[in-house]
C-alpha cells in the first residue's frame, strides 16, 4: 500500500493534482519517492543561467567562483557538472514533534529554481506563509508530502491529499503553533536531527572536488569550508540505538562510542565550535557534523 501526495503547479491556471505513489516507503535511507520527484524535474530539462547560479552559490556559501577561477583554484569541469545536475531541495514546513503527532510536512522543489528563472508559485508561497513563514516564496512546480517520524524507531510516508492542501487544514494550524512556540534556532536544530535539512542545496563541497577527505575501516569524512562531516560504518546500527551512542565534542577532540566500541577518540586537525557540532542517527548510519572554528581547509581529520 502506497501513499498520496500533491503537485502544486507554478501556473495558477493549472489545477493542483493529487497522485498516489504505489510503493510503500518506510526507510529514509532508500526513499524512492524523492528519486521519483527528482526524475520529474530532470524531465523538464530547463536550463540554468550560469551567472545567476554562480551568484546563488556565492550567497549561500560565500564562495566566489569568479575569484577562484582567477586564482586557478576551480576544478576543471566542476561548474559544468553542477549546471547539468538535477537535484531536489527539501523545505521542511512542519517538523515531527509530540505536539504534531510526529507528523512532518515537506515541500519538494527544483533546487535551481532561481538560476533557471522559474515562474513564481503563488499558491505554494501562500500556503507556507499562512503556516508561519511570512516572507518565504517559491519558484517552479512544488510537490507536497507528509511523513510520520517518531524520531526514534519508525519513519514512513503517509497520505497528503488535496483536502490537506489549504490554509484551514488541521496540520497548518499545528504548524503555526509550532512556529510560535519554537525559536528559529530550535527549528533548524530539529530539522537537522530528523533529516529534514536541505541536502540538495549548493555547498562548497560540490565545487571544491579537490578538498581533502578520507576513508578508513571505521569512518569516512569530507568537508566544506565551514563543516567537517564524519560518517561512521557500524554494522547493525539502527535508529533506535541512540541511547547506546555517546558522542563527546571538545574544541580540538572528538570521541564517539557505540555499544561500548570506541570508533574514534582523537585530537582533531583544527579547532571546532563545540556549540554548533551535532550528530544524527538513521538506520545503519551515524553521522557527526563538526563546525569549524575557522573556515579553512583541513589536510586531515585527526592530528598526531
Amino acid at each position: 500500500m502506497g501513499f498520496k501526495y500533491v503537485l502544486i503547479p507554478c501556473s495558477p491556471n493549472q489545477d493542483m493534482q493529487e497522485f498516489e505513489f504505489e510503493t510503500e516507503v518506510t526507510d529514509l535511507s532508500s526513499d524512492t519517492f524523492r528519486t521519483h520527484v527528482e526524475g520529474f524535474f530532470k524531465a523538464l530539462n530547463q536550463n540554468a543561467d550560469k551567472a545567476m547560479l554562480v551568484e546563488q552559490l556565492k550567497q549561500r556559501t560565500g564562495i566566489d567562483l569568479d575569484e577562484k577561477a582567477k586564482k586557478g583554484e576551480l576544478v576543471e569541469g566542476a561548474l559544468d557538472s553542477l549546471m547539468s545536475a538535477t537535484s531536489v531541495e527539501i523545505f521542511p514546513i512542519m517538523l515531527p514533534t509530540k505536539d504534531t503527532g510526529f507528523i512532518s510536512v515537506n515541500f519538494y522543489l527544483d533546487d535551481k529554481g532561481v538560476a533557471k528563472d522559474l515562474e513564481e508559485n503563488p499558491r505554494a508561497s501562500g500556503l507556507v506563509q499562512a503556516c508561519g513563514y511570512p516572507s518565504q516564496t517559491f519558484r517552479g512546480d512544488i510537490f507536497v508530502g507528509k511523513v510520520f517520524d517518531d524520531t526514534e524507531d519508525e519513519w514512513r510516508r503517509v497520505d497528503f491529499t488535496l483536502k490537506d492542501c489549504c490554509t484551514d487544514a488541521h496540520w497548518a494550524q499545528l504548524c503555526k503553533n509550532q512556529r510560535k512556540n519554537r525559536s528559529s534556532g530550535d527549528m533548524a536544530s530539529l530539522a537537522s536531527k530528523v533529516g529534514a535539512n536541505n541536502p540538495a542545496q549548493i555547498t562548497p563541497a560540490m565545487m571544491d572536488q579537490s578538498a581533502p577527505s578520507g576513508d578508513t575501516d571505521k569512518y569516512a569524512w569530507r568537508q566544506t569550508e565551514e563543516e567537517v562531516e564524519v560518517t561512521f560504518k557500524k554494522e547493525g546500527l539502527q535508529k533506535g540505538d541512540k541511547k547506546n551512542v555517546k558522542v563527546v565534542f571538545a574544541r580540538e577532540r572528538l570521541k564517539v562510542e557505540v555499544k561500548g566500541d570506541v570508533l574514534i577518540d582523537s585530537k582533531l586537525h583544527a579547532p571546532t565550535n563545540v556549540d554548533e557540532c551535532t550528530w544524527t542517527l538513521s538506520d545503519g548510519e551515524l553521522q557527526v557534523t563538526l563546525a569549524k572554528a575557522e573556515p579553512t581547509s583541513w589536510a586531515e581529520l585527526t592530528h598526531g
